[in-house]
């Protein structure tokens, strides 16, 4: 089993938009991360449900199955979930994550508190500042292993 958590990031100063990607397996140690920009001036729902997307693609592409998503935006969680078509501006991001979800399983997708998140909102907030895509492998920087220690399953009920 294998735990996904997403979040994205705005600076409304500059306009720079971005992700962040956790990956951890069922100890909570981390397997992959990727921080990286989403396209700039999209919407704050835009980016986290980007962020939904490019995690999901992530892991999947991994091979990082069965997977339970997470992201602490309810309304990109509610979106997802949903089976009604979604004619809002972001339909096309909602349709895409939609199909990534139908394409596998088993995948789950939750709301969890910022709380719950806050490997993926460390990442998301370093890509604001990196331009380029970053990707870690069984591993990271140490500001982010702090993170992943802080998240540890004892700590948030996973595992």
């Amino acid at each position: 089993m294998f735990k996904l958590n997403v979040d994205g990031a705005a600076d409304l100063e500059t306009g720079a938009r971005g992700v962040g990607v956790i990956v951890r397996d069922s100890f909570g140690n981390l397997v992959g991360a990727i921080a990286m920009r989403a396209p700039s001036r999209i919407s704050v729902l835009a980016v986290e449900l980007f962020a939904l997307k490019t995690g999901i693609s992530f892991a999947l592409d991994a091979s990082w199955v069965p997977l339970v998503v997470e992201s602490d935006s309810l309304m990109a969680v509610n979106m997802v979930n949903s089976v009604e078509d979604c004619l809002a501006p972001e339909g096309g991001l909602v349709e895409g994550v939609r199909r990534l979800l139908a394409s596998h399983v088993p995948v789950t997708v939750s709301h969890v508190s910022r709380h719950a998140n806050k490997a993926a909102h460390r990442i998301a907030r370093f890509s604001l500042r990196d331009q380029s895509l970053s990707c870690w492998l069984d591993g990271g920087p140490l500001w982010l292993m702090d993170a992943v220690y802080d998240d540890r399953p004892e700590s948030n009920g996973f595992g």
